[in-house]
């Protein structure tokens, strides 16, 4: 069984529903972090000059998570479904494995934050 890593670029505005619908369907934790996105990704309605950068940007969410590889589908379609707005600028989502774990306290090594499934969860 292996572990995923998901990295999802949203924008502001689109942050609390979706945290809602991961907590509610059994996502247990997650990093939120406040970012500007730089170049094409960047929202052209909202995007800002920055002579720092040389280039326009956006203020956006990325939302960092590990997850259990058959969950990956799931937690990705409530990011997509829910960050979608429509216009340019939206967000990106990726995907990638996980190759180790480990606690910084205890030295344990492996899932162990991923014990149940989300199917384990709801259920």
């Amino acid at each position: 069984m292996s572990m995923k890593e998901i990295k999802a670029f949203i924008r502001r505005t689109q942050m609390d529903a979706v945290v809602h619908a991961l907590k509610r369907v059994g996502v247990k934790g997650f990093s939120i972090i406040a970012v500007e996105g730089i170049g094409a990704l960047a929202d052209p309605e909202k995007s800002q000059l920055s002579i720092e950068y040389v280039t326009s940007y956006s203020k956006v969410f990325k939302i960092e998570l590990a997850c259990r590889e058959e969950d990956v589908g799931k937690i990705v379609r409530i990011i997509a479904r829910l960050a979608r707005t429509g216009e340019p600028g939206d967000g990106v989502i990726f995907v990638s494995n996980i190759e180790q774990a480990v606690k910084i306290r205890s030295g344990e090594e492996g899932r162990f934050t991923l014990d149940k499934t989300l199917a384990d969860a709801e259920s």
